[in-house]
């Protein structure tokens, strides 16, 4: 019998997909975003993030202790989403379960 108990995301994965010659396009903004991006590391609030490809067509932050609604906001601010460098997002459910001892209250108990 399946068990119907919902569980609960410990983590959120809030995705970018850029837009085309991101590198050269995003210089204006790199700064900023940075900047606007190591606030929510040392609030607690990003774990991890970067960008995926070489070149990067896309990047992907790992959030803990907000929301989807809060983190859509976050994004919503963001620099890169702002002016456009992020053509489109979205904010997903992370149910990590394995992982060093850095991200053990994050880990959903299986």
């Amino acid at each position: 019998m399946a068990s119907t108990t919902a569980i609960t995301p410990k983590l959120h994965i809030l995705h970018y997909d850029y837009v085309e010659n991101v590198v050269e396009k995003r210089k204006p903004y790199r700064e900023a975003h940075l900047a606007f991006i190591r606030k929510q590391v040392e609030s607690g609030n990003v774990i991890l993030g970067g960008a995926a490809g070489n070149p990067p067509s896309e990047a992907f932050l790992i959030f803990r202790n907000l929301s989807s609604k809060q983190i859509e906001e976050v994004a919503q601010r963001d620099p890169y989403v702002v002016n456009g460098i992020a053509r489109k997002y979205s904010v997903k459910p992370y149910m990590a379960v394995v992982g060093d001892d850095l991200l053990k209250n994050d880990l959903i108990k299986i």
